[in-house]
C-alpha cells in the first residue's frame, strides 16, 4: 500500500521534467534569496560599524577633553579649566559610550572610571594621581583606536 501511495502522489519522471523546464527560474530564485540575505546581513553589519565608529569618535573627543582637564588641574592648578567635577562628565560619557565598542575598550573605560573615582580628589596635589589617570586615558585611547581599526 505504501508503494502504491508513493506512485500515486509522486511521479519521478514528471518531477525531473519540471526541474529541467524551470531550472533557470529556480536558479534565479535561489540567487535572489542568497542576494537578499547577504544584503540584509551587510546592512546590519554596516549599522553596527557606523554606531561603533560614531561612539569611538565621541569617546576620543571626551578623552582629549578629559586629558586637558587633568593637565590644567595638575600642572596649572587652574580650578576653572581643570575642574575635576567637569572631568566627571567626560569620564561618565566615556564609560557609557564605550559599551557600544569592543569589550577591550569597554574594560579600559571602566578602569578609567575606577581610576578617576579613586584619584580625582588628589589630582591637583599628587603627581602619582596625575600619572595614573593620564596613563589610563592613554590605554583607553589605544583600545578605542584598536576598535576603529578593526571595523570592516
Amino acid at each position: 500500500m505504501v508503494a502504491r501511495f508513493k506512485q500515486k502522489w509522486f511521479n519521478k519522471t514528471w518531477f525531473l521534467q519540471q526541474l529541467k523546464v524551470n531550472f533557470v527560474a529556480l536558479i534565479s530564485l535561489i540567487t535572489a534569496i542568497v542576494g537578499i540575505s547577504y544584503n540584509t546581513w551587510r546592512d546590519h553589519q554596516n549599522e553596527i560599524n557606523d554606531n561603533m565608529r560614531n561612539a569611538a569618535f565621541e569617546v576620543l573627543t571626551d578623552l582629549g577633553e578629559l586629558q586637558t582637564i587633568v593637565n590644567y588641574a595638575h600642572f596649572q592648578k587652574d580650578s576653572t579649566l581643570g575642574s575635576p567635577i567637569e572631568g566627571w562628565k567626560h569620564v561618565v560619557m566615556v564609560r557609557d559610550l564605550s559599551h557600544l565598542l569592543k569589550p577591550e575598550a569597554a574594560k579600559a573605560a571602566d578602569n578609567l572610571y575606577r581610576n578617576w573615582q579613586i584619584n580625582w580628589e588628589n589630582l591637583t596635589t599628587d603627581k602619582q594621581a596625575e600619572i595614573l589617570i593620564s596613563d589610563q586615558i592613554t590605554q583607553t585611547r589605544k583600545a578605542v583606536l584598536t576598535t576603529i581599526d578593526s571595523l570592516k
